[in-house]
């Protein structure tokens, strides 16, 4: 075992080799290595089809995501050219191409989503309006990466943001694709541990203020999230996927 890795006891009462990331979040090494092993084997001997000749950015936003549209121009190998099909001629290439849109934000840094969880067992989520579901819509809270910062220290600094709240711990449990046919990008799923003192202080201090919480804010068991999700009260993908996961890795 390396310097950065410990065992822990699992629940069965074996042990678990534990390492961590680069911020110090701690993550499964046998969960991480078994899990890169099982995606070289099903795409081992696999090859796209697809040869990409360019890449362009054909939109850019000025907001704060620095929303982008990239066209990549793409031809399908062992297929002949096709003077009367779709496309544009690639006279270089002797190719014709086609454009596939997709789109990125900050450049590809990646975003994360904060699984927090208090030592009860329950989970916060969020309720905030989505101008593009024309929604309000209940999710773990989540935040676009800032540039050169660490995927779990950016769950945390959502946490701080949204809640109030500082970790106890953190732990890294896996990099998702959101959109993987048209967003290009990775979203880092975090756990993040909250003692009960941490909570009681925010809410001393917004008794303080003469504020009685943030109805955003609900901290929920696994068996309310289980009723919502089955109800369809969470409809976030994100927020879908990363119970999910969190999920699979508490059994």
């Amino acid at each position: 075992m390396g310097p950065n890795a410990e065992r822990r006891v699992g629940a069965s009462g074996g042990t678990k080799a534990m390492r961590t990331d680069d911020d110090g979040a701690m993550m499964n090494a046998e969960g991480a290595a078994g899990a890169v092993d099982d995606v070289a084997a099903i795409r081992s001997g696999l090859e796209s089809e697809l040869i990409v000749h360019d890449e362009k950015v054909v939109f850019q936003g000025d907001d704060e995501s620095q929303f982008t549209v990239i066209q990549a121009d793409v031809s399908v190998k062992g297929r002949p050219q096709d003077v009367n099909g779709d496309g544009v001629v690639d006279v270089a290439e002797g190719v014709r191409t086609h454009p596939i849109l997709f789109a990125q934000v900050r450049g590809g840094q990646p975003s994360a989503v904060c699984v927090a969880v208090r030592p009860d067992g329950r989970l916060l989520l969020a309720r905030h309006w989505r101008i593009a579901t024309d929604s309000f819509e209940w999710e773990f809270p989540r935040s676009m990466g800032e540039p050169g910062e660490v995927a779990s220290r950016t769950a945390e600094r959502e946490l701080e943001t949204e809640a109030g709240l500082a970790s106890s711990s953190r732990r890294l449990l896996q990099l998702i694709h959101a959109d993987t046919c048209k967003i290009r990008g990775s979203v880092a799923v975090v756990e993040v541990l909250v003692d009960d003192e941490q909570i009681a202080e925010v809410e001393r201090a917004q008794a303080r203020l003469g504020e009685g919480g943030d109805s955003r804010l609900a901290w929920m068991g696994v068996d309310e999230i289980d009723d919502m999700i089955a109800s369809g009260s969470i409809m976030d993908g994100i927020t879908l996927a990363a119970y999910t996961i969190w999920r699979a890795q508490a059994a």
